[in-house]
C-alpha cells in the first residue's frame, strides 16, 4: 500500500476489506463509503480490491496450500505480518469454491494447444526477379478445447449402453485450426520472447510464487 492514510492502519484496513469484499466490490458507492471509513483514498481500495480478486484466482488456479501461500505471500509483500497473512488465508479458503466454480464455467470455450504445422515459402531469384525474396513461413495451430496431450490423439468417450465410442464429427466439435505467417525476422523475435520467458520462469521470485507442476 502506497497511500499512507492505509498503511497508518494496516490491521483495520486488511481485516476489514476481506470481511466485506463481496459487497464492496459490486457497488462504486460502497466503495468510497469504506474509503472514507478506512480514511483513505478511493484508488487505494479499489487497488486493494484488484490485488484481492488476483490473489484469489491465482491461488484457486494454483490449488496453494496453506504453507505454499504463506511462502508466497512473505516473498511477495515486506510488509505483512502474520496476523494479516492470516486474515488472507481466511478469505482465501472461504471464497475458493466459489472462485473454483467461476473459472470452470469461464473455461469452458478456452482453446488448448494440441499440434503445429509449419512450411516455408520462398521464391529464388531468376530473370524476372533478380533479388532474391524474403521468404514466408505459414503456421497451422491446432487447438482444442479439450485439454489433451498434443502427443496423442483424444481418447473418445466409451458409452457401455452402444459399445462404441464418439464418432469423428463429435470430436471435431471440439477443435479448432488457426493459419498464420510470418517472416524470418518476426519469428527469430517471438522465439527470443518466449525464450526469454522461460527464463523468467526460473527465477527466485517466479519458482517461490507458482508450485512446481508434478508431471
Amino acid at each position: 500500500m502506497t497511500d499512507s492514510a492505509a498503511s497508518s492502519q494496516p490491521d483495520s484496513f486488511s481485516v476489514t476489506l476481506p470481511k466485506r469484499f463481496g459487497s464492496i466490490s459490486s457497488d462504486t458507492h460502497i466503495t468510497s463509503f469504506s474509503a472514507e471509513k478506512l480514511s483513505s483514498t478511493y484508488e487505494t481500495v479499489r487497488n486493494a480490491l484488484e490485488a484481492l480478486v488476483g490473489l484469489l484466482i491465482d491461488s484457486t488456479k494454483l490449488a496453494l496450500s496453506e504453507r505454499e501461500f504463506y511462502t508466497a505471500i512473505a516473498s511477495s509483500l515486506d510488509n505483512i505480518n502474520e496476523k494479516q497473512s492470516e486474515i488472507l488465508w481466511q478469505f482465501v479458503i472461504s471464497k475458493r469454491n466459489l472462485v473454483d466454480n467461476v473459472l470452470r464455467a469461464s473455461c469452458q470455450d478456452e482453446l488448448y494447444f494440441r499440434e503445429l504445422e509449419w512450411r516455408i515459402e520462398g521464391r529464388i531469384a531468376s530473370r524476372r526477379q533478380r533479388s532474391q525474396a524474403s521468404p514466408v513461413i505459414k503456421m497451422k495451430f491446432h487447438l482444442d478445447k479439450e485439454c489433451v496431450s498434443e502427443y496423442r490423439e483424444k481418447v473418445g468417450v466409451y458409452s457401455p449402453a452402444d459399445g462404441a465410442k464418439d464418432s469423428p464429427n463429435q470430436l471435431d466439435q471440439t477443435r479448432r485450426e488457426v493459419l498464420a505467417e510470418t517472416d524470418p525476422i518476426m519469428l527469430q523475435h517471438m522465439i527470443q520472447v518466449l525464450e526469454q520467458a522461460l527464463l523468467d520462469a526460473r527465477t527466485r521470485r517466479v519458482r517461490n510464487y507458482v508450485r512446481p507442476t508434478q508431471s
